[in-house]
C-alpha cells in the first residue's frame, strides 16, 4: 500500500451549479454534411457525432464575464491513432484538445481554462486531425491549481553562472515574459565564418528595428555539429559561430538557448526526419539497435550505442567551451519526441527516455557538464507523462506551438498553459519553447497564461512573410510592454543578485477549508469527509481523465483502495464554495 500525500487546498468562491453541457449534436453547423450524427444506446442523449472532416460549434450562455474548465466526452477506436482539433472561442483560435484513443466513451479535460463573456458564446471545435466521435462537452468553473516549484536546478553542484539562470527565470515566473526568437544564420557569408551579432543577424535585426528593443534569449542549433558532413568546413563553420555568438549574447545580458536537431549517428543519411514525417530524406536509424527496450539495458557492444555515445561526447565538449567562458544556457533536447517525425522519438517513449537519460549521465557524470538548464518539449496528449524523463532531469517543461492551418494569431494560448502545468502537477516552470505567433502580453497577462519565455521560429515565423505569423507591427506591440523583458532590462550577469526562494513543497496529510466548512483526512486509502450538507466528490488523473464522481451527504467515506499509484486531483464542490487538491501515491 502506497503513502498518499495531499499538496494543497485551494479555496473558490462560487455559486454551486451542475456543470453546463452541452451535446455535440446540437452543435452540427447547418449545411455540414462532412459530420455524422450516429445514434447510440451508450451515448448521452441518445446519440454521438462522428466529426470526420467536419466542424462543431456550440453556443452558451453565461451570466457574467469568467473562466471555465472544458471536459469532453468522446470515443476514438483504438485502430486508429491519436487525434488533435483545433478549439476556437468566440471566433478566435484558443488552443487545440488532444484525444487519445479509446473503445468506450470516456471524459477528458479538453481545456484547462477558457474565457467565456456575459451572453452568448460559441465555442468551436474545428477540424485539425479529424475523426473524433464526440458525444458532448461540459463546462465547470475554472479552479486555480498552485505551482510547487524547486529553487534550485537539477543538475547537481551547477556552476555560479547556472545558478544565477535558474533564479532569474524563477524569480520572473509570473511576474513577465521573457523575450526570445530563433536564429537561422549566425555567421556572415564571407569565407570565414565570421560570427554575427545582434546589429547583424537577420531575425534579431528585424525585431530591434520594428520595436526599438533587443530580445533577451536567442535560440541556436546544433543542426550541423554532427551527422553526415559534419566534418566539413561550412559545417564546423555553423557550429563555431553558434557558440561564439552564445557567448555574445551572455556577455551582453542575454540567455542562449540550444537545441539539437540530431542527424542520423550512423551518418548514412544527412537528415534527422523519419519516413513517417513525410520529409526527404529522412533516417531509419533506431534506438532499439542500441538499447534493449524489454530488459532495460544498453547493447553497448553495438555499433549504434558507440555512434550515439561518439556524438553525445561531441556536443558535449562544444557545451564545455561555454561552461569555460562562465555561460549557462537553456539545453534543449530531444524535442518533440512523441510526435515521431523525429527519430529519437520513433521507437515510442521508453527508449527516448532512456536517451535522455543516458545524455544527462555523460553530460553531467562523465563530462562535467554543469552549467545546463535542461529543458522537456511535451504536447498535451495523454500518454505526456510516459515521454517525460522525470522532475530529476528536468528544469521547465515547453510546449511547442503553431497555429495549423497557419495564421497570424496572438492569443494567450491559456488553455495549452493549464493542461501542460496540470500535467506535471504544477512541479515545473512552463514555457512556450517553440512557437509562430508571439501571444500578446496583455492577453497572457488577463488569462493568466504565465509562459516562462516565447520563442518564435527564424525567418518567415519570425519576422513578416505570408502568413505574418509575426510582423513589426506585432513586434512593436510585444517588446514594449512593461510585461516582456527585453535584453534592455537585463542587469547584465555579473552584476546579478540571486534572489531567495524557498522550495514551493508542502506535504500537508490533512488539510481543513479555511472556513471550516468541511475537512478531509486521509485515513490509508480512505478519503473521510466532513461537510455541512452535500458535496460532489470528484477525482481525476494528471491528464483531466475524470476516474470518480460521487454525491455524498455530510460524514462520508470514500474507498480510494483502486487508485494506482501516481498524482490526483479530488475536487469538492458544495453550497457556496469549491475546494481542489492534488494527491501523491507513492
Amino acid at each position: 500500500m502506497g503513502k498518499i500525500f495531499i499538496a494543497i487546498v485551494t479555496l473558490v468562491a462560487f455559486s454551486f451549479a451542475a456543470p453546463i453541457k452541452l451535446e455535440a449534436e446540437n452543435a452540427v453547423l447547418k449545411d455540414d454534411h462532412q459530420v455524422e450524427v450516429v445514434t447510440s444506446a451508450t451515448a448521452s442523449g441518445g446519440s454521438y457525432v462522428a466529426m470526420k472532416e467536419g466542424n462543431l460549434e456550440f453556443k452558451v450562455t453565461v451570466e457574467e464575464t469568467g473562466y471555465y474548465t472544458l471536459w469532453a466526452n468522446y470515443m476514438l477506436p483504438t485502430d486508429g491513432t491519436d487525434k488533435i482539433q483545433n478549439l476556437a472561442i468566440n471566433g478566435i483560435s484558443a488552443g487545440q484538445v488532444s484525444f487519445s484513443m479509446t473503445d468506450d466513451f470516456k471524459t477528458i479535460k479538453g481545456a484547462g481554462k477558457i474565457k467565456l463573456t456575459k451572453g452568448e458564446n460559441t465555442i468551436g471545435l474545428i477540424k485539425s486531425w479529424g475523426w473524433v466521435n464526440l458525444d458532448y462537452i461540459e463546462l465547470t468553473p475554472y479552479e486555480e491549481s498552485p505551482f510547487h516549484l524547486s529553487s534550485k536546478p537539477v543538475t547537481p553542484e551547477p556552476t555560479e553562472s547556472a545558478l544565477k539562470l535558474y533564479n532569474f527565470i524563477l524569480a520572473n515566473f509570473k511576474k513577465h515574459v521573457i523575450s526570445g526568437v530563433m536564429t537561422e544564420r549566425p555567421f556572415e557569408n564571407n569565407g570565414q565564418y565570421t560570427p554575427q551579432d545582434y546589429s547583424s543577424q537577420t531575425e534579431l535585426k528585424y525585431i530591434f528595428d520594428a520595436s526599438g528593443k533587443n530580445v533577451v534569449l536567442v535560440g541556436f542549433d546544433f543542426l550541423h555539429a554532427s551527422g553526415k558532413n559534419s566534418d566539413q568546413q561550412w559545417y564546423q563553420g555553423y557550429t563555431h559561430a553558434s557558440l561564439e555568438m552564445a557567448k555574445t549574447v551572455w556577455n551582453a545580458g542575454g540567455i542562449p538557448q540550444f537545441n539539437w536537431h540530431w542527424k542520423d549517428p550512423m551518418m548514412d543519411v544527412e537528415a534527422f526526419y523519419t519516413e513517417s514525417s513525410g520529409n526527404t530524406p529522412f533516417t531509419t536509424f533506431s534506438i532499439t539497435k542500441a538499447y534493449d527496450e524489454k530488459n532495460e539495458k544498453w547493447k553497448t557492444d553495438s555499433d549504434e550505442y558507440k555512434a550515439i555515445i561518439r556524438d553525445l561526447e561531441m556536443i558535449a565538449d562544444s557545451l564545455l567551451t561555454l561552461q569555460e567562458a562562465g555561460v549557462a544556457l537553456m539545453w534543449r533536447p530531444l524535442h518533440e519526441a512523441a510526435g515521431k517525425w523525429f527519430w529519437w522519438g520513433s521507437d515510442g517513449a521508453k527508449p527516448c527516455v532512456a536517451l535522455y537519460k543516458l545524455m544527462f549521465d555523460i553530460f553531467v557524470n562523465q563530462k562535467n557538464l554543469h552549467n545546463l538548464i535542461w529543458v522537456w518539449t511535451t504536447d498535451e496528449a495523454g500518454d505526456a507523462l510516459d515521454w517525460y524523463p522525470g522532475d530529476e532531469y528536468v528544469d521547465v517543461v515547453g510546449r511547442d506551438y503553431y497555429y495549423y492551418p497557419r495564421e497570424a494569431n496572438h492569443a494567450s494560448l491559456v488553455g495549452s498553459f493549464e493542461t501542460v502545468k496540470e500535467i506535471f502537477g504544477g512541479r515545473k516552470i512552463v514555457t512556450l519553447s517553440e512557437n509562430g505567433s508571439v501571444p500578446y502580453p496583455d492577453e497572457m497577462k488577463a488569462d493568466g497564461a504565465y509562459w516562462s519565455w516565447f520563442m518564435p521560429w527564424y525567418g518567415d515565423y519570425a519576422m513578416e512573410g505570408w502568413a505574418n505569423d509575426n510582423n513589426a507591427e506585432s513586434w512593436k506591440k510585444v517588446m514594449n510592454d512593461e510585461y516582456t523583458l527585453t535584453l534592455e532590462d537585463m542587469p547584465g550577469w555579473d552584476k546579478y543578485q540571486i534572489v531567495d526562494i524557498p522550495d514551493g513543497k508542502v506535504t500537508d496529510h490533512i488539510l481543513a477549508s479555511q472556513q471550516d466548512r468541511t475537512s478531509f483526512a486521509l485515513m490509508g486509502r480512505t478519503l473521510q469527509i466532513v461537510a455541512p450538507g452535500n458535496v460532489r466528490v470528484t477525482i481525476f488523473d494528471l491528464q483531466g481523465n475524470r476516474i470518480l464522481e460521487k454525491d455524498v451527504f455530510a460524514s462520508s467515506a470514500i474507498d480510494l483502495e483502486r487508485l494506482n499509484a501516481g498524482q490526483f486531483v479530488i475536487r469538492i464542490q458544495g453550497n457556496g464554495f469549491a475546494l481542489s487538491k492534488q494527491i501523491f501515491i507513492k
